[in-house]
């Protein structure tokens, strides 16, 4: 009683209270990718406790990694999720930022998980291997997010141009993976969570195959660019599959400026380090998280608050993983992103309803394995709309290789693990439009 007493006086005289009025926003991507649920998770874990002193944390919804970035530039988030090869591009002013000179405000707080270039051939393609693509009508992925810089990196690899591929006419612009069912596309790079419901959609509906990312040019890209990393689909994640599937993989980033002043960055770390066993279980792509992994290091300078000691982890104490107050409805898809289970405090803006990205839970096959959840984890969800960016109309000479719009959206597994925190709104309402989530 007398702590919470004293707490409040502090806070009154303007004391411990390092955000003002203002709550922390964390740029994430589309709605049913898995940056939105992950920074939903990051949200839950900071707000149960009240660990901001009285202002909140709040997720936006937008279209991935480069337009996390732009808005951390622009003020308009105060943390992001970046994939580790975009964020070695905003570094060295290079791919995407050329022309703009190198990013030296980025600081990183934390490397979450691992994600996944992946490729999905339509059954009528006799695609069966990365080379067998050439001359298809392959759609690059969703510009708007970091898809784009993996594709275009793969296709740089391989010595591939746009004028190799065929062209195509997507009969929906808005679902632009559909065009694996509908027969205007042999195949589709996406960058996505394993297990993800989009995928097993479209595997179990349409026959849709995954082909591995494998060969000597792509090993002479992982050795050139450390950001990248050799990862796999582990075995059974979905109907049909009984083999690992071999992909690349790179890191998703919690990244801030260094202006974020210190006492804010310590206290994130240090909620989310005491709490790491709780957060790992709010999402199949967090349940390889460890204090370790978590604090692994990254090419991006480390945040100057997160330099000193740092707290150890609570214990899995029942009475706080009991159920709390029911969230609002407007941020139920923060946590479950399309799956009907608890959410994420932190409530959501989207910043652009077409959101397209999702982030991934395959670990390097270097380092941990791939996370396996239920068999196929219920992977057929509901139909994945992915893209950000998608080509609006007519011909798309098809690798522009613009990113991959990734449907994903793995089942929010143990979301009940963290009691409800109740969640603050931000400004833009919640776009549900069948935009496609890549990150």
């Amino acid at each position: 009683m007398y702590p919470r007493i004293l707490r409040h006086l502090l806070l009154s005289l303007g004391i411990l209270l390092p955000f003002g009025s203002q709550a922390l926003t964390i740029g994430t991507g589309p709605l049913n990718g898995v940056y939105y649920p992950t920074g939903g998770a990051i949200c839950r874990v900071l707000n149960v406790d009240h660990a901001l002193h009285g202002d909140s944390c709040t997720v936006q919804s937008t279209r991935g990694s480069l337009a996390n970035l732009k808005a951390l530039n622009k003020g308009e988030v105060q943390l992001a999720l970046v994939q580790s090869d975009v964020l070695h591009h905003a570094l060295h002013g290079t791919g995407p930022f050329s022309g703009q000179g190198a990013n030296h405000k980025l600081r990183s707080l934390f490397r979450l998980y691992q994600e996944s270039l992946t490729l999905l051939a339509s059954a009528s393609s006799n695609i069966t291997t990365l080379a067998d693509i050439e001359g298809k009508r392959v759609y690059p992925g969703n510009a708007g997010a970091g898809d784009m810089v993996t594709s275009q990196a793969l296709m740089g690899a391989m010595g591939w141009h746009p004028k190799q591929f065929a062209a195509y006419k997507l009969k929906s612009p808005q679902t632009p993976l559909e065009g694996l069912c509908d027969g205007t596309l042999d195949a589709a790079f996406v960058v996505v969570g394993h297990p993800s419901q989009a995928i097993g959609d479209l595997i179990s509906r349409c026959q849709v195959r995954l082909i591995p990312i494998e060969g000597e040019q792509i090993d002479k890209l992982l050795k050139q660019h450390p950001y990248y990393q050799r990862s796999q689909i582990a075995a059974n994640l979905y109907p049909g599959q009984l083999t690992a599937i071999n992909n690349i993989g790179m890191s998703a980033e919690l990244v801030a400026l260094a202006s974020l002043p210190d006492p804010i960055v310590r206290t994130v770390r240090d909620t989310l380090l005491a709490r790491v066993r709780q957060f790992s279980r709010l999402h199949p792509a967090l349940s390889t998280v460890t204090p370790e992994l978590l604090q692994a290091q990254t090419e991006l300078p480390l945040h100057s608050g997160m330099s000193d000691e740092v707290p150890e982890p609570l214990p899995l104490a029942p009475e706080q993983l009991a159920e709390g107050e029911a969230p609002s409805a407007a941020t139920s898809a923060a946590i479950s992103t399309g799956v009907a289970s608890d959410v994420a405090p932190g409530a959501v803006s989207s910043a652009d309803p077409t959101a397209s990205r999702a982030a991934v839970a395959t670990q390097p096959t270097s380092e941990l394995q791939p996370t396996q959840l239920e068999p196929a984890t219920s992977a057929a969800a509901p139909p994945a709309a992915p893209s950000d960016a998608v080509p609006t109309s007519g011909e798309v000479a098809a690798p522009a290789i613009q990113a991959s719009a990734a449907t994903q959206s793995a089942a929010s597994a143990a979301a009940e693990t963290m009691p409800s925190a109740t969640p603050v709104a931000t400004s833009s309402a919640v776009a549900t439009s069948g935009a496609a989530a890549a990150q």
